[in-house]
């Protein structure tokens, strides 16, 4: 007679089964450990892709996909068939689909839940049927499974290469993620049973993700080519600045020109948002604010958003000043709404991930050009990124130009910010020069083509490249890898020793210079500190010119540096000027002198960003994320110290902004303009706002509706006490949002004060209060 079994010896039979057991299911926990981490993630992003999934295909589409690959992985299970084990099985393999269902929207409505129950019920019914077999040990069977998975791979590839946008999208993020997940486990549960391909294929994933690297290079664009003397083309910014057509509205009621300055923050999908929507609502509301926009700082998704507001903007000059309008009824937020993230994560998975294990080397087209792809297939009442060189969406090149063939095609230039990976420097590119501590690219392309015959054939990377080197946060984007090619020149490149005494040519290779750019929030942000240098720069004393060409002038109208159609309509008459200057106003004020050759302007700078983040007490330590923490939000300060540097440019160094320039508490009703610092904010904590590249369309209206806010919302601010003061909230009975109260207030109070830029009248009452 056997005896029983002591607790001890039962408690250890247990346990060798569950030990048993789990190594053989290493594959399914992996599944829905990874299911888990995603449908419970707090991120912004993850959250709006599942609580705003709408199409059946969004609903249902993941859920079906992982039933689909865990039924695969049911059937080639490894392991005992004792009640226990199969009990755990239909547990295990059930639960992904389970945890998508506690997820919302199937979690908050009766119909999607139904929806994925189905789905769950026709898996547990497949599991049912597959109960009696096992394909495990069926070698046919596994390599067959194996074959159709690689299939699978292949189709998705030719299929994402041929239409990396129409199909991704159709697809959408999740369910590109789920069948990538899919194929992935059940590959890795057959490569198990095979141990030497699977050690192979281990060593290949190992060495190409070490030492095979994609080189993610910029498109390049051929300008037309030009002399030497082009190089000598006059200030663009006096270029600008003098051929203002609205110019003597302002010398009529001695006001300075207003030039505007902006700058677009980064944060990815909602910053482009944010930057388009305010500038294009101001546009339409102010039809003269575009005319006095001079240049767009942009970082990361700012600078995508300031360059597709630049390529659906019409140039416009006109000579009436137009006051502002009460609303702006553009609706763009189907064209903000866009989803970009459904290319990236489709292009990454299928293409670019399989021809890295494969060594096939980069694809044609890598995820910066998908994701531009995906900007550039935008509706039919929008443009997208222009394929230009880059200097050319600030230029225009007239086949009669002259000896100036290049000039200003009357739109608002586009100054792109990112980071150096090598040095951690900005790296700035704009289509003019000025005085600045950052990296360039008229430093870094210039000299390009045969230096040794003068003539200079341009070669500049496109402006797609770089709108989105200044938005290349790897890993979600690659780092992007700008070079510099030219012809060797012996003056240049070759030792003096080394030249030949006989004065005879040296040849030798070409010289060739590469940068790798990222996200300029890398190094900062806000984009205020190139602003800041900018606003430094043609505010010089003597920093804005015309001066007469009195050798090759052509009936008194020659300027050097410009052509003789060059045509100044800032000015009625330039008859005995020997030069046209600009004058930088510190300070705005009444009563300012215009002399009739020289033109008075005055600075107005526009912060496009997200509400500064209040200080947090410390949370708990953290060995691991407290380094990574740190140098997150020392990027975040060092943004702040950038805008603190602005206004210390206008108020003093050392000095108190707040008290020079009277913003709070002084009962100036109007404490902006003096100093012409404004803000556009959004909260991205407030909002809820994604900081990936799919904004839900109720979030861009939000944006659009609170930076430019509708007149009857800021007409409930009129008269109130506190208007300006953005500590106290405003009251219980709003038209907006509880949460954004003080953001509302502090956007509706700039956007009025701006308004009275193109209002000489209503700017006048404002200044009666300054002494």
């Amino acid at each position: 007679m056997t005896a029983r079994p002591t607790p001890a010896q039962g408690i250890r039979y247990r346990l060798g089964q569950v030990l048993d057991y789990l190594p053989n299911r290493v594959i399914p926990v992996l599944m829905a450990l990874i299911v888990w981490l995603v449908a419970g993630s707090a991120n912004l992003q993850v959250v709006a892709l599942f609580t705003d999934a709408t199409s059946p295909l969004a609903l249902y589409g993941p859920a079906a996909l992982l039933a689909v690959a865990a039924v695969c992985l049911f059937a080639i299970r490894s392991g005992t068939d004792n009640r226990a084990s199969l009990a755990a099985d239909v547990v295990l393999f059930a639960l992904p689909v389970a945890i998508m269902a506690l997820r919302p929207p199937w979690s908050d409505a009766a119909g999607p839940v139904w929806g994925v129950a189905l789905i769950w019920a026709v898996q547990l019914f497949a599991m049912f049927l597959l109960l009696p077999r096992r394909d495990w040990d069926n070698e046919y069977a596994m390599r067959r499974l194996f074959g159709m998975t690689i299939g699978v791979f292949i189709v998705l590839y030719v299929l994402l290469s041929w239409d990396g946008v129409g199909f991704a999208r159709f697809m959408g993020s999740l369910s590109l993620f789920a069948v990538f997940l899919g194929l992935l486990m059940v590959a890795l549960s057959i490569l198990r049973r095979w141990r030497r391909v699977a050690w192979v294929v281990a060593a290949a994933v190992v060495v190409s993700m070490v030492f095979f690297e994609f080189q993610h290079e910029a498109v390049y664009r051929n300008r037309v080519p030009v002399n030497v003397d082009n190089e000598l083309s006059a200030d663009p910014f006096a270029l600008w600045l003098f051929d203002r057509a609205d110019a003597e509205y302002y010398r009529r009621n001695a006001m300075p020109y207003p030039v505007i300055l902006a700058a677009s923050e980064g944060g990815g999908g909602y910053a482009m948002a944010h930057s388009y929507a305010f500038l294009s609502k101001m546009t339409e509301r102010c039809p003269n604010f575009a005319q006095h926009l001079f240049a767009l700082v942009g970082v990361s998704g700012g600078q995508v958003g300031n360059t597709l507001y630049q390529a659906n903007l019409q140039a416009t000059n006109p000579a009436q000043v137009s006051q502002c309008g009460d609303d702006a009824v553009s609706d763009h937020s189907e064209y903000l709404a866009t989803d970009h993230l459904s290319p990236l994560l489709g292009h990454l998975m299928f293409v670019e991930i399989p021809r890295k294990l494969l060594f096939l080397g980069a694809a044609a087209k890598g995820r910066t050009r998908a994701l531009l792809e995906s900007l550039n297939r935008a509706p039919a009442d929008y443009a997208g990124v222009p394929d230009v060189a880059y200097s050319d969406h600030f230029w225009d090149r007239s086949p009669d130009g002259g000896a100036f063939a290049y000039q200003l095609n009357g739109k608002p230039a586009l100054v792109s910010v990112s980071a150096n990976v090598q040095t951690g420097n900005r790296f700035v590119f704009s289509p003019f020069e000025f005085e600045t501590l950052a990296e360039t690219n008229w430093e870094f392309f210039r000299g390009s083509g045969d230096m040794q015959t003068g003539t200079h054939t341009l070669v500049e990377p496109d402006l797609g490249s770089v709108t989105l080197a200044s938005a290349s946060f790897p890993w979600v984007t690659p780092s992007l890898r700008f070079t510099m090619r030219r012809g060797f020149n012996q003056y240049f490149d070759a030792d003096p020793d080394d030249l030949p005494v006989d004065g005879s040519d040296l040849t030798g290779a070409a010289v060739e210079h590469a940068v790798n750019l990222v996200d300029g929030g890398y190094f900062e942000n806000s984009g205020a500190e190139t602003l800041s240098e900018i606003m430094a720069s043609i505010s010089h004393e003597t920093g804005t010119y015309l001066q007469r060409d009195r050798i090759n002038q052509d009936a008194g109208l020659h300027w050097y540096g410009a052509n003789d159609n060059y045509a100044h309509r800032a000015f009625a008459s330039v008859d005995g000027c020997d030069s046209l200057e600009a004058r930088a106003v510190p300070f705005m004020q009444a009563g300012v002198e215009w002399g009739p050759c020289e033109m008075p302007f005055f600075v107005i700078t526009v912060l496009i960003r997200n509400t500064p983040q209040r200080p947090q007490s410390g949370a708990p330590q953290s060995f691991l994320r407290d380094p990574v923490t740190t140098l997150l939000q020392a990027r975040s300060a060092r943004g702040e110290l950038a805008i603190a540097t602005l206004e210390e440019r206008r108020c003093g160094f050392g000095e108190s902004c707040a008290l020079t320039l009277d913003t709070v508490g002084s009962g100036d009703p109007n404490p902006q303009i003096y100093a012409g610092m404004f803000q556009s904010l959004v909260d991205s904590a407030a909002q809820e706002l994604p900081l990936g590249w799919n904004m839900p369309r109720p979030k861009v209206v939000a944006i659009g509706d609170w930076v430019v806010p509708r007149a009857e919302v800021c007409a409930q601010f009129e008269g109130f006490e506190g208007a300006t003061d953005f500590e106290t909230p405003y009251g219980e009975n709003a038209l907006h949002p509880k949460a954004l109260d003080l953001l509302v207030k502090r956007n509706c109070s700039h956007l009025r004060q701006m308004s009275k830029f193109f209002d000489a009248p209503e700017m006048a009452k404002a200044l009666e209060w300054r002494p």
